[in-house]
């Protein structure tokens, strides 16, 4: 009986109930939109993350230090075995090992902080993705491969020399003369703007110092990092073993203060869709003022009388959740398929920093989660905000709704 008289109560007033159904499914459109680009912004972050920058897993010294990366205590020194170890583990795919370290690249007229990695052409594409993007040239003898933006603010292109110059272990300064074999336009920007690449083997010679800074590698699936990590700590004792989430801990802070802000934003979204909900059943309880007199006059109770009200409010958020799925559906679609282009918001640079790892072209991704989250929320949110009006029948006496014009 209740559930009839809320949804005639709905029908009867078409075009109020239209508007509060639109703001219902406007917030819960937006949610579905905006939660799906970010988790396509956040996926594709997470995936360049691990195929340009840590593996699923890397293997280090304990005593690592980023600050002072020509340190001796930071050479994995007989890495030779340590690989062999990691290959009789079953999860284990590939393995690539790499010497890092830091400097200035100059070329002769100006210079600029970046990155050097050692690698070794034959496996460190087994493990990482830099192949699939040199845009121009290959790894040489005695060349270099710099990400594209760093060339570019270098004033360099293949075939032409570079400096790169770093402290060695003594405190003295030394230089490396290189020839630019290759431009690489990683979907990193951080690798693009500041990293160079050169055989591991001419690095150690110029450094004079054995091993390796890290062993990186890639699982059978990189989500299970966590089932993972004990077997290759106890199969490499005195070694530290660091995850992708780990290696990424600052990237991940920055995503989880991002999607704070996004909630925020969500949360202004929801209290107009509140404040729409109130005043449309206050609206409904002004305009209904002999109904209520008569029902309570024919006995119902304040308690009944409410009940409708709140019918009516779940009424409300159920079909504005339904609508508002599919809104967001059509906002998510497009997204999905042509993707959100970085270049049009960032003046045709496809790879600048957004404080995601993207470049180029960002599809949306359903993310079922917020989906139920925003249906679930709305139909709670139009419960909820119905009892406030719903409350205000309990003021109301039969007589005094029975002599009014409304």
């Amino acid at each position: 009986m209740f559930f009839k008289f809320a949804l005639k109560n709905i029908l009867r007033y078409k075009r109020r109930t239209f508007l509060t159904f639109a703001v219902l499914s406007f917030a819960v459109g937006m949610y579905m939109w905006m939660a799906g680009v970010l988790k396509g912004f956040d996926d594709m972050s997470v995936e360049n993350l691990i195929n340009f920058e840590t593996g699923h897993f890397k293997i280090r010294t304990i005593d690592f230090d980023e600050e002072i990366l020509f340190s001796k205590d930071n050479f994995v020194t007989g890495y030779e075995a340590v690989i062999e170890k990691l290959k009789k583990l079953p999860f284990v795919t590939s393995i690539a090992t790499r010497l890092t370290l830091r400097g200035e690249l100059d070329n002769g007229l100006d210079s600029k902080p970046c990155m050097a990695y050692g690698i070794d052409a034959q496996e460190d594409h087994k493990v990482f993705n830099l192949n699939d993007f040199v845009s121009k040239g290959s790894l040489t003898p005695g060349g270099v491969i710099l990400g594209r933006d760093l060339a570019k603010d270098m004033k360099v292109d293949t075939g032409d020399l570079v400096y790169f110059t770093f402290r060695t272990a003594q405190g003295m300064i030394d230089s490396i003369e290189l020839e630019v074999s290759g431009i690489l336009n990683a979907p990193d920007p951080l690798i693009n703007s500041s990293t160079l690449f050169m055989n591991i083997g001419e690095l150690q010679g110029f450094i004079e110092l054995p091993g390796v800074t890290e062993i990186a590698m890639k699982t059978v699936d990189f989500e299970k990092y966590k089932k993972y990590q004990p077997e290759l700590e106890k199969a490499l004792p005195g070694l530290a073993v660091l995850s992708w989430r780990k290696l990424g801990e600052s990237f991940f802070n920055i995503t989880t203060m991002k999607k704070r802000g996004q909630g925020i934003f969500i949360m202004f979204i929801a209290i107009i869709g509140l404040v729409g909900i109130i005043n449309t059943m206050l609206m409904s309880v002004l305009e209904k003022k002999k109904e209520i007199g008569t029902m309570k006059a024919l006995g119902m109770t304040d308690g009944e009388v409410q009940k409708i009200f709140v019918w009516e409010g779940f009424l409300v958020g159920v079909f504005g959740a339904i609508f508002g799925l599919i809104l967001g559906a059509l906002f998510m679609w497009y997204f999905l398929v042509k993707g959100f282009d970085i270049s049009a918001f960032t003046g045709g640079d496809a790879s600048m920093d957004v404080g995601y790892k993207v470049m180029g072209i960002v599809k949306a991704k359903w993310d079922i989660a917020s989906i139920v989250t925003s249906m679930t929320g709305c139909v709670i949110a139009s419960v909820v905000a119905s009892f406030i009006p719903a409350k205000k029948t309990t003021e109301l006496q039969p007589a005094e709704c029975l002599r009014t014009n409304q």
